[in-house]
């Protein structure tokens, strides 16, 4: 699958993937992680508005768009990675590194490259081939349930270190 990916940026009527594929991936691939109530305070609320709104409000989306169809998505702000997803049959077929390499590539453009991550349950081991360490356990309330997660931090090189000698 991964020959035929196209990394773009979202676009309006992406969002009803994208709530899909969050939806998907919080009652499958996470069940193993967290019980219902967490999965169900998780995704209560959650439209696909609320993604179009939080890039209205500065959230910068990527979508990952196999065969005409949208499979993933990547979301950061501010140096902190906020979501990546890819559709459960989709996983690991290379589509979540695609998509975090581009993610961490355009946020460096940016000027605020991505260091710090709230890893679901089980996602440590993915984050850590970016260079990503455990600095440890955390949660998030949602709707009064505790959520956990991993908080997960990275450090970048020194600017104009990037390991190479200085040229004489």
């Amino acid at each position: 699958m991964q020959n035929e990916v196209t990394i773009r940026p979202m676009e309006g009527e992406d969002a009803i993937e994208i709530h899909a594929i969050h939806t998907a991936c919080l009652r499958t691939t996470l069940r193993a992680h967290y019980d219902e109530g967490q999965i169900s305070a998780w995704t209560t609320g959650r439209t696909p508005a609320g993604y179009l709104r939080a890039q209205d409000g500065g959230e910068a989306f990527l979508v990952a768009v196999a065969n005409g169809v949208v499979v993933g998505y990547v979301s950061w702000e501010d140096g902190e990675l906020l979501s990546l997803f890819v559709r459960p049959h989709a996983q690991r077929t290379g589509i979540g590194t695609l998509l975090a390499d581009a993610a961490f590539r355009a946020a460096e453009t940016a000027g605020s490259p991505i260091v710090v991550l709230k890893a679901a349950l089980g996602a440590g081991p993915f984050y850590e081939r970016f260079g990503f360490e455990d600095s440890g356990p955390g949660s998030t309330i949602k709707r009064g349930v505790e959520i956990p997660d991993r908080r997960m931090r990275r450090q970048l090189p020194e600017a104009g270190n990037d390991g190479y000698p200085s040229p004489d």
